[in-house]
């Protein structure tokens, strides 16, 4: 680092390492890799923690037929290998290797040969070695989190730890749901936090990722349209997997107006935090550029494109991690634009009048006669749709299809149907344009498309008025199969690894669908084209379904019977946001593999710490008792929920791992002492203190006098708060003041939902006053003091969140509270108080732009495995006061360059890689 900026990254110094000679020794340590290339990246995993916690660096070795040569050259061997029962009997290892291991389990075996010490590592595929690896680096004091990697800052003397170990997972399927919706999840992830996520998943020893979509939906809302997975036919793909026509799309990002957000520029954020986002529309980085919405259908395609390439990137790193890849729409498919209408034309001599229509012409009173049809339109809005409305002239008896009425006298008479504007016209000989013409002899609108239509108006004397709209030249309705076809081939044409395509059943079936209902015969036919396009386009993936729901009632394993072999599994995250059990149904599920989903964390909770280990372990118990090969994670935040993502992994390969047994190791593991195990135990699942709920939205918070009493539900944030004289600087101290903070944060929350509680009585008895100068008055003495005391609350709860900023998880928090409560509790009521003062609130009664907090910098995405050749970019934030700090990775000079901007600074560092990170 330049000597200029040393004093501003003593924060950072963590990160930078020196590289150092190593000593020659005559028999040195190392590390032997066996059979496959694979298997050279768990040596190198082993040999980077090592030296993290020893600073002793271990050879590598490649031995394919001189392994007993090559241990004889070793002091101490680390030894990577497949499961092979003849090894004992080649080098006389002195135990025996069991004669079957199952998949992805592992064997660890401290031996002694040649007058030295080995530790073998016996994997049963390639996925057991890896896991042996990252067993072998805990063995060594390292521990895996979904935010990163708990390194001791305090090396010891490399010693190989005597063990003798057999370990195999309870669940074959193992890993996480990150749901897509809220800024707090993936929808603010880019391709650098999946490949921290799917790293940081293998490490844990999970496999699997998958990903839910919400589907499209002709008009425009909140839960629909997200560019995860693109709905369409397969002639709207092109060869390389992009898409020539779709639709618009969008993650969720600080200026879209969903979920109960209010689009806010994070420029006119409060409180300091409009330095930590670097674009006033922040969002996903696949939105850059087309944020909030795309405009236009290149902009459409766009944000579809480059959410391929986003995932593509993001699996292929994943797989080569072992992690499997998934992901998946809703049933019944919901696809762009359809049902289709044709517009049919009639025409009556007695009349002369042409008459355009979506109808059988019911009302034509055997008057007019079919002509043909010109075009065809769609039954349903969608957006940059036009209306295709018929207008009547009842004296001139004349029918007009139009976007608006053509001159005065003429009435609505209903919409036909909605087409593209004259600006939109989709490639390929799709659309095809709707012109009017007019014959002012006899009165008479005429709308054709076709040639024919066209060739009429001009030998009829009808002179041209303009075009109406773009409306499709082909009526064909699609079959779901053939979307289905559509969205597997892109899949498939793109590169995209994936191994599963999950079929969700909507929300709303857990109000009680049953399997009588006709949506339920619906969504089995909607599964069986999916099975068909399946087989038609010979996807290599499998298919599966999930939902919020096993199955309707009155029998949830009804799918087990309904649904083919085409289907590897049936799975569904757990009804009640996590409260109800795991469903007892799926010990009826035999003819498929199943899968359950315990909640890490739910919505109405998720602008607050949540903690469900205890809840999360009793549902894995229920999984395993009702036979489920599968046991994944919902959630959307990665810090916050690292503790019961942790313990859901840990129990997978000890299932008799107690909550109090988990919280003991995790506290020690992450602040050095054990104390706070017990306030963490003593809090967790439904002790902890519920602040915010559903509110339009995802963790709103609400004016409540009743907050104002809540002050003992937070005596345990004092209790950990004297602990932290314990603990020592560092690391240890930085994670024991994120949870502080967190919970300082949750209480702030009842603080200012008090004041918020109090401020509204005071303002709705100020605005009863008829008088206007004991109103201002009142205004004065009464709510403008509590006014205070409110932004005084919001202060402080906001600068402790800031201080938790770790992961775009907190980012997407602060939006949350900013955009979706915030704005209602602070930045509204501001005008009203203002016109009963007569006058602009100033000083204390206005949110501070500054941050209020101490220095802090933070690391939101943090990438431990690089792939060679990748071109990286993280985020470093840097919060004195707060501002947005780019870092950069050069791949061919092997080193970040940090860019510091603000006001004052405008500085340039250089760390040099080391054995922090690990390409692969």
């Amino acid at each position: 680092i330049k000597s200029s900026t040393m004093q501003t990254f003593s924060a950072f110094s963590a990160l930078v390492w020196i590289f150092a000679r190593f000593p020659a020794e005559a028999k040195p340590p190392g590390i032997v890799w066996y059979q496959k290339q694979q298997h050279l990246f768990a040596a190198k995993e082993i040999r980077r923690y090592v030296y993290h916690t020893t600073k002793q660096w271990l050879h590598l070795h490649n031995s394919n037929d001189s392994l007993s040569d090559l241990l004889k050259t070793q002091d101490k061997a680390i030894v990577l290998h497949e499961h092979d029962p003849a090894l004992t009997d080649r080098l006389s290892l002195g135990f025996r290797i069991r004669q079957k291991m199952g998949e992805q389990s592992y064997l660890l075996k401290t031996t002694h040969l040649h007058e030295s010490t080995q530790l073998f590592a016996i994997g049963a595929d390639s996925t057991g070695v890896l896991y042996a690896a990252y067993a072998i680096a805990e063995k060594f004091g390292i521990r895996f989190r979904l935010y990163g990697d708990i390194i001791p800052e305090t090396t010891s003397e490399f010693c190989l730890p005597d063990v003798d170990e057999f370990s195999e997972p309870t669940f074959e399927i193992r890993g996480l749901q990150p749901f897509h919706d809220f800024p707090e999840g993936p929808d603010w992830w880019g391709e650098n936090e999946y490949k921290a996520v799917t790293t940081q998943i293998s490490k844990q020893k999970m496999n699997f990722i998958g990903l839910h979509t919400y589907p499209y939906d002709p008009t425009p809302g909140t839960g629909r349209d997200e560019p995860t997975v693109w709905v369409g036919l397969k002639n709207d793909v092109n060869d390389d997997g992009t898409v020539k026509n779709s639709y618009p799309t969008s993650y969720a990002n600080t200026m879209r107006n969903q979920w109960g957000y209010t689009a806010l520029p994070t420029g006119n954020y409060s409180y300091g935090a409009s330095r930590i986002f670097d674009t006033d529309c922040y969002g996903n980085p696949v939105q850059v550029g087309n944020c909030p919405l795309p405009t236009t259908p290149e902009g459409y395609n766009a944000v579809f494109d480059k959410t391929g390439i986003m995932l593509k990137n993001s699996f292929e790193h994943a797989q080569s991690l072992n992690v499997k890849t998934c992901v998946g729409t809703e049933t019944s498919l919901s696809t762009p634009m359809s049902p289709i209408a044709s517009l049919n034309l009639y025409y009556s001599k007695t009349r002369q009048d042409n008459f355009l229509t979506t109808t059988e012409c019911a009302e034509c009173e055997n008057l007019y006669e079919f002509v043909r049809v010109e075009g065809f339109v769609y039954a349903h809005p969608f957006p940059e749709s036009v209306a295709l409305n018929t207008y009547y002239n009842g004296q001139l008896q004349d029918n007009v299809l139009s976007v608006k009425p053509p001159a005065e006298g003429y009435v609505l008479v209903r919409t036909e149907g909605y087409a593209f504007s004259n600006s939109t016209r989709l490639s390929g000989n799709v659309t095809t344009t709707l012109l009017m013409y007019y014959n002012a002899d006899i009165h008479d609108h005429l709308s054709v498309s076709t040639p024919e239509g066209e060739a009429y108006a001009k030998t009829h004397g009808y002179t041209l008025v303009g075009s109406v709209a773009n409306v499709l030249a082909n009526g064909t309705v699609s079959t779901p199969k053939e979307y289905y076809e559509g969205i597997f081939m892109r899949i498939q044409k793109l590169g995209i690894p994936l191994d599963y395509y999950w079929i969700w059943t909507p929300e709303g079936w857990d109000g009680g669908m049953t399997s009588t209902n006709p949506v339920f015969k619906a969504a089995v036919d909607d599964l069986a084209s999916a099975g068909q396009a399946h087989a038609a386009v010979n996807a290599s993936f499998k298919l599966a379904t999930c939902g919020w729901v096993v199955g309707p009632l009155p029998d949830r394993s009804i799918f087990d019977r309904v649904l083919s072999s085409d289907y590897s599994a049936i799975t569904s995250i757990d009804m009640h946001v996590g409260n109800s059990p795991v469903d007892p149904a799926y010990v009826n599920i035999t003819k498929h593999d199943k899968w359950a989903i315990p909640w890490m964390e739910d919505d109405p909770g998720l602008t607050a710490p949540e903690l469900w280990v205890n809840r999360t372990l009793m549902h894995m118990e229920d999984a395993k008792k009702y036979g489920c090969q599968g046991l994944l994670g919902i959630h959307w935040r990665t810090v916050q929920t690292s503790p019961q993502i942790a313990a859901m992994a840990q129990k997978s390969w000890n299932f008799g791992l107690t909550s109090n047994d988990f919280w003991k190791s995790w506290s020690i593991d992450e602040f050095g002492i054990p104390d706070p195990a017990t306030v963490f135990a003593a809090v967790e699942s439904f002790n902890l203190p519920r602040p915010v709920n559903w509110g339009g939205g995802p963790g709103a918070f609400a004016g409540n006098i009743a907050q104002c009493t809540w002050g003992s539900k937070y005596d345990f944030v004092d209790t950990l708060a004297s602990m932290k004289s314990k603990v020592k600087p560092g690391s240890c101290l930085d994670r024991f003041e994120y949870w502080l903070n967190s919970f300082q944060y949750m209480r702030g929350i009842s603080r200012t939902e008090c004041a918020w509680g109090q401020y509204n009585a005071a303002i709705k008895k100020v605005g009863k006053e008829s008088d206007p100068a004991t109103r201002q008055r009142m205004a004065e003495t009464l709510a403008l003091p509590l006014r205070e005391q409110l932004v005084q609350n919001a202060t402080e709860m906001m600068t402790y969140l800031l201080q938790t900023v770790s992961s775009t998880g907190e980012m997407g928090t602060i939006m949350n509270v900013l955009s979706h409560s915030l704005v209602h509790a602070i930045d509204e009521p501001a005008a009203q108080l203002e016109s009963y003062l007569g006058r602009a609130l100033t000083g204390k009664a206005v949110p501070s732009r500054a941050y209020a907090g101490p220095t802090k910098l933070a690391v939101p995405t943090v990438r431990s495995v690089v792939t060679k050749g990748e071109s990286c970019c993280f985020v470093l934030l840097y919060c004195a006061e707060c501002f947005f700090v780019q870092q950069e990775y050069d791949r061919h000079r092997l080193s970040y360059f940090i860019t510091f901007k603000n006001s004052l600074i405008f500085q340039e560092v250089i760390v040099l890689l080391t054995p922090l990170v690990l390409f692969i």
